[in-house]
């Protein structure tokens, strides 16, 4: 009855989500504007005299995004847009009523920081679903990034956008009485559109005035709409006689270092190292549409390190991708499966060196956009690890499209047995209707992994997804059915956490008040989401999963947001804590967190944020965070975030362990493998016998006389993490950049039980196994950052390193825990550890043909 209820509810939000009628918005149209061309080059300078810029009708009629959407901009704006000689100029008149105000804070390039800007996005191919964004700020930074999607305002680089990709172009700013200049010159070469003789693209607006709060657009877009902002675009006509130009661009390295390390052959003394060496990037416009990226012996010496984690899982973690190469354009690599991808590049140089890569994309005249993805990695220029990856996506109508990926992987096998060799693949469709407010979007994927070493299995998996979306109005949100298999598997050269499951989900999004003020509250919303899983493979009720959100902003720009959520509130088995030996009725958890951030127009914010989480056996834990940005005049920054978080009493798995019975006594393995993985003589006896012969007497045994069980405990944690960031710009050109993070963890786990069945642990108080264990961490990067000529750069590095991670011998006696210390004893005691530290000098340049 319960369940068949869980489904009625499912049914009723359905139904809302489909007849809920959409909210009146703002759009007027689309609006269309004439391009002129011009015979001569436009000298930047920040003024905007020349006769070709008087000539050009202005776009007017910016209407706020932030903070009343709709309203008219409170400070005036003229942009006008030229093209010819090989270029597209976009000049702009932003005018200010305090000119005195206008932020010009310096920044790294891309650093979409607190300052006065103005950002123009050109869908040049007009596919309506991806542009070319190009930005200055007042300071003269500029900002590149390749957007698609949605997107929304505010102070971030703004959403949809891949700041990643980087153009060669040219621009120029000048602040006077009347506010302050825009010029820019953007040549042909950096776009792509097709080669035809009269053309139409959509172009779109944004300037932000940080110091009121304020963000304005043409045309403008509300945010009941912007489920796909590029297609809302407005209409640039009238671009005739416009010549594709071919983007070429080589851009050989050069790298120098020099590494100090702890020797292994005398601990205390450092071992020090040089390296050279050298490697290079290729970039070819193959046609108006297409592009080939390559890259020999890359190095990423310039990318900041990974950040330390506590990780208690039976998961992976998965960090960002960070290196150029593959960030640039991965929008059309991206398959989603799920909380997961089928492409997840970290894996490409995670086990040897990368080789080489290459990347062919592009979009032809009848909507269709294709990747194709090549790497290689190994030892010594040995190509051992070979990955690929093919994809492509058709648009068809206004804003749909389907697609289909496929991806193979051929490496040694772990074991060091013979090779692994994977493929997946799959198709996706996101298909809009009813004038974009609704659709129906989802995948199909499979994965096969074969092993090349007789007597190895290969397995194959299938996975998939439809939902329902409605996507404008007040009331938005989406109802699906997810199913994964229980062999779906794309870890070798994509990302997924968990598999085996069916999961019905819903989330309902609702802007309160229509999204308008009221009261002492600018905008406010709400979200539901709610998850039921059973298993895939026995149909094992996996639990329910409520979240509550709720984010709300002030008349003085300060935002408010909370939430809660349950898991498991019903009960509900976990498949993967045990870490492979069946599942688990984990308790039901509840948490209630909350965070404010202060007004978003000062030249400094902070936000604290808190947490408490409670379980339904008595565990608990507790979550702070408070970071604050400042930027101090207009060359510095300064970022710094605290964050800690508290266990107590928490029952979770603490390791797989072997028993043995002899026959006359019990015994435990001395290491925490299966039975097979053991000697005779690595079992230790136990005491307590008549209370494990009540134990094993319902456990079926691993083999004859041996058993191989999970093992938990009630665990305690303790971890905080300090991170500093400081951004030192001189110039538009050149910075200094600084990274730094401390990060501090130990657990102990206490009153052991072992696991008789899914639904039954059972107390051992004489168990003779010790699990604790300490890290500490303190990593540090320094960049100085020179662009010497446009794409060309010089990048000095410094990199520092002190980790230490112990964990307690299992079969130590029982006493005082070492770990115990102060976290002033642990800070100190974390500089004492041995460093590592590298010194680096990368040399690029580029050539543009």
């Amino acid at each position: 009855m319960f369940i068949q209820n869980r489904y009625r509810v499912f049914g009723i939000l359905l139904a809302g989500l489909i007849f809920s009628t959409p909210v009146l918005t703002f759009s007027q149209g689309i609006p269309r504007h004439p391009a002129q061309q011009v015979n001569s080059d436009i000298r930047l300078d920040g003024y905007l005299d020349e006769d070709a810029w008087n000539q050009s009708e202005p776009i007017t009629g910016f209407r706020q995004f932030e903070p009343n959407e709709g309203a008219v901009a409170s400070q005036r704006t003229e942009v006008r847009v030229l093209y010819g000689e090989g270029n597209v100029y976009i000049g702009a008149m932003l005018y200010d009523q305090a000119p005195s105000g206008i932020q010009r804070t310096l920044g790294r390039r891309d650093e979409y920081n607190q300052a006065d800007w103005f950002l123009v996005s050109i869908d040049s191919y007009f596919n309506k679903r991806n542009a070319y964004t190009f930005g200055l700020n007042a300071a003269g930074v500029q900002f590149d990034a390749l957007r698609s999607g949605g997107g929304g305002g505010g102070g971030d680089a703004p959403p949809g956008m891949d700041p990643s990709w980087d153009a060669v172009w040219d621009s120029a700013v000048r602040v006077n009485d009347e506010g302050w200049v825009v010029e820019m010159k953007i040549p042909n070469s950096m776009l792509r559109f097709p080669d035809t003789d009269l053309q139409t693209w959509g172009i779109h607006f944004t300037r932000r005035i940080p110091r009121l709060g304020e963000v304005v657009e043409w045309p403008l877009v509300p945010r009941s709409e912007r489920s796909n902002l590029v297609a809302q675009f407005g209409h640039l006509t009238q671009i005739e006689n416009i010549e594709p130009k071919p983007n070429i661009q080589v851009r050989p390295y050069t790298v120098a270092g020099l590494t100090s390390q702890e020797s292994l052959q005398d601990p205390g003394r450092a071992d020090v190292s040089t390296n050279a060496d050298v490697g290079g990037d290729l970039k070819v416009g193959l046609g108006p549409n297409i592009t080939l990226d390559a890259t020999i012996n890359p190095d990423f010496g310039q990318v900041e390190s990974d950040p330390a984690v506590l990780n208690l899982t039976a998961f992976e973690t998965f960090f960002d991708e960070k290196r150029p190469f593959f960030i640039e354009g991965i929008q059309i690599y991206e398959f989603s499966v799920g909380p997961g991808e089928l492409l997840y590049t970290r894996r490409i140089g995670a086990e040897a060196p990368i080789i080489g890569a290459t990347k062919v994309s592009g979009r032809t005249e009848s909507g269709t956009s294709f990747g194709i993805l090549g790497a290689t990695s190994g030892s010594d220029f040995d190509p051992s690890r070979n990955y690929g990856v093919g994809r492509v996506r058709q648009q068809f109508g206004r804003v749909s499209e389907a697609g289909a990926i496929l991806t193979g992987y051929d490496a040694p096998s772990p074991d060091g047995i013979g090779r692994i060799q994977t493929a997946s693949g799959g198709l996706d469709w996101d298909i809009r209707f009813l004038d974009n407010r609704y659709g129906v979007e989802g995948f199909s994927a499979f994965t096969h992994r074969n092993w090349t070493a007789p007597g190895r299995s290969s397995s194959t998996g299938v996975a998939g997804k439809v939902w329902l979306r409605k996507r404008q109005g007040i009331l938005n949100g989406f109802v699906g059915l997810d199913v994964f298999g229980d062999e779906f598997n794309p870890n070798d050269i994509g990302q997924l956490r968990e598999n085996n499951f069916i999961a019905n989900l819903y989330r309902l999004e609702y802007q309160i008040n229509r999204g308008e003020p009221f009261g002492p509250v600018r905008r406010a919303d709400m979200t539901v989401f709610g998850i039921q899983q059973f298993s895939y493979d026995k149909g094992l009720d996996l639990g329910l999963s409520l979240e509550l959100e709720s984010s709300w902003m002030t008349m003085e720009f300060q935002e408010i947001e909370f939430g809660m959520n349950a898991e498991r509130p019903f009960g509900g088995y976990d498949l993967f804590e045990t870490r492979g030996l069946g599942p688990w009725a984990r308790p039901a958890t509840y948490q209630l967190q909350g965070e404010f951030n202060t007004d978003e127009r000062r030249q400094w914010q902070v936000q604290p944020e808190a947490s408490y989480t409670w379980h339904e056996d008595g565990g608990q834990g507790y979550a702070f965070g408070f970071w604050g940005d400042w930027n101090i005049g207009t060359r510095l920054n300064l970022y710094a975030n605290l964050e800690g978080e508290w266990e107590e009493d928490v029952t979770a798995w603490a390791s797989n362990e072997s028993f043995r019975y002899t026959g006359s006594e019990w015994q435990i393995g001395e290491r925490s493998v299966s039975p097979d993985k053991l000697a005779g003589s690595e079992y230790r006896t136990l005491e307590n016998q008549g209370r494990l012969n009540t134990i094993f007497s319902n456990i079926s045994s691993y083999n004859g006389n041996t058993w191989y069980v999970p093992v938990f405990g009630r665990r305690d944690t303790r971890s905080l993490d300090l991170t500093f960031r400081s951004d030192v710009t001189f110039t538009p050109k050149l910075s200094l950049q600084l990274y730094s993070q401390l990060f501090l963890a130990r657990g102990r786990y206490e009153d052991f039980k072992i696991m008789q069945g899914r639904d039954q642990l059972a107390g051992f108080a004489t168990y003779p196994k010790r699990s604790e264990f300490s890290l500490s961490s303190l990593q540090s990067n320094v960049v100085l950052r020179w662009e010497y000529q446009p794409g060309s750069n010089i990048y000095l590095v410094w990199t520092h390193g002190r980790q230490l991670r112990e964990s307690l011998n299992p079969l130590a006696p029982y006493g005082p825990s070492p770990y115990g210390r102060s976290i002033g004893k642990r800070v100190q005691d974390t500089f004492e550890i041995f460093p590592e530290n590298a010194l680096l000098l990368k040399v690029e340049y580029t050539f543009l043909y």
